[in-house]
């Protein structure tokens, strides 16, 4: 979802880099470390799995180095031609938003077919997160992660050179400020180079299949027009119009198009403690209890002691794709679990409260903290209960390392957000399963189990 340090279509994950000022870990009577070492899993490459890691970023442009940004390579290729590829490394993997997302400047040399419209119009989307908005055409690709290939899948090409800008329209949904649910996000506007973005595209491996579905379908946008119709070759937004697309010629979930290992994904990372790595290695794996007729799989396997937490089915409500978050007895039914937010956000109720640090939203306690919650259902907040434990770390501290993952980095949401957004830092340490739903077939769900 892409959110604060966070980018999110829906709420949470920015790969923008805030610098905190401070007197970081002097205060706490230690010198600042450099790079204290790197935490891997052992990856060994198998059909259905992905080598991920945590790291600075492909550009050192930004104040700081990236903080908790998880990255794999892609490999895109034209659609039936195991010949023309690119592989495209730094692609920050994104489990709030869904369809892959490349700037176009990385795939030049394939050529790839455009998704076509009605009356010689290509199709072109807007994507609002919570820092920012992507704008470009749709074309279709061949996406391989892994061994693992979606064959045609419509894929968005962000718009990083020459040709049609962003409508005035999706300028202003990606820029000024976003209120949602009583919290206010400072948006930066559209993400069109590696330097803005922090990354070469986004692999988004949502819970859903498609990146809009019937709203599009309809071509009804209440808030901000997500797809367009443009003219071939036109130099400029204003041969573009707001239209209804296809749910073919969507971006659709790479995952959910494999010919097998298709039902979801699990992410594995170690643990990290205070204050951070440089480095973290994982790795992340398709399919969930989708060993069957693939013996290699059974690194899918959901262990019965992994209860699956539902995620909420009513669009209408708070609880639409997110879980039921209980802290200090405090129910909070728009929660979810993202790995494009980069930190733990959460309105806090303690009492004292968690200390901020000064002039920033980041938690600053003197001590690091171990804060209890329990997870449950999006629309039955009394089903599934699960508890969790998560740290809150002094982020002057961290940031005052030369590290780029930090478990304990947590912040409070500008205004009075009563979101609570399980960033990247609740995956270390854990396997996490995503399921992905297919509403005739199965509910979108959760579910997790503690690693060593």
């Amino acid at each position: 979802m892409l959110g604060a340090f966070v980018l999110a279509a829906c709420g949470g994950g920015d790969t923008s880099v805030t610098t905190v000022s401070g007197p970081g870990l002097s205060a706490l009577g230690a010198s600042p470390p450099v790079s204290l070492f790197t935490a891997t899993s052992p990856f060994v490459q198998k059909s259905n799995n992905l080598k991920v890691v945590v790291d600075g970023g492909p550009t050192r442009s930004f104040a700081a180095p990236s903080a908790n940004i998880m990255y794999a390579d892609v490999k895109v290729c034209s659609p039936g031609n195991a010949a023309q590829c690119v592989t495209i490394p730094h692609v920050q993997v994104d489990t709030g938003s869904v369809g892959l997302r490349v700037l176009a400047s990385k795939v030049t040399s394939l050529n790839l077919p455009v998704v076509a419209l009605p009356g010689g119009q290509e199709a072109w989307e807007c994507y609002p997160f919570v820092i920012g908005g992507l704008w470009g055409r749709n074309a279709v690709a061949d996406v391989t992660l892994g061994n693992q290939e979606a064959a045609s899948v419509p894929i968005q090409l962000i718009q990083d050179g020459s040709g049609p800008q962003a409508t005035n329209d999706c300028a202003h949904a990606a820029g000024g400020t976003l209120q949602a649910d009583g919290t206010t996000y400072s948006r930066e506007g559209i993400l069109d180079s590696v330097d803005r973005l922090g990354s070469n595209g986004i692999l988004g491996i949502g819970n859903t299949e498609l990146d809009c579905a019937q709203m599009c379908v309809a071509g009804v946008y209440p808030s901000f027009v997500m797809y367009y119709g443009c003219l071939a070759g036109a130099a400029s937004s204003s041969g573009c119009a707001a239209t209804g697309i296809q749910a073919n010629q969507q971006v659709y979930n790479p995952v959910a198009a494999f010919a097998q290992h298709n039902n979801g994904v699990v992410l594995a990372l170690p643990g990290v403690p205070f204050p951070g790595a440089s480095t973290v290695t994982g790795e992340l794996i398709f399919g969930i209890d989708t060993s069957a007729g693939d013996p290699g799989a059974a690194n899918n396997t959901r262990p019965g002691t992994a209860t699956p937490v539902l995620l909420g089915t009513n669009p209408a409500t708070h609880s639409y794709l997110n879980i039921t978050t209980t802290y200090n007895s405090l129910s909070v039914t728009n929660s979810y679990l993202d790995t494009g937010t980069n930190g733990l956000f959460f309105s806090d109720n303690s009492s004292p409260l968690i200390a901020l640090c000064a002039g920033s939203t980041w938690y600053c306690p003197f001590n690091s903290l171990v804060k209890p919650a329990i997870l449950s259902d999006g629309d039955s907040p009394s089903q599934n209960p699960t508890p969790v434990s998560f740290t809150v770390d002094n982020a002057e501290a961290i940031f005052s390392t030369a590290n780029t993952a930090f478990a304990g980095l947590a912040g409070a949401p500008s205004g009075a957000g009563s979101t609570f957004a399980w960033g990247l830092p609740f995956f270390y340490g854990r396997r996490v399963f995503l399921s992905i739903w297919r509403p005739s077939v199965s509910l979108p769900w959760y579910a997790w189990e503690t690693i060593h």
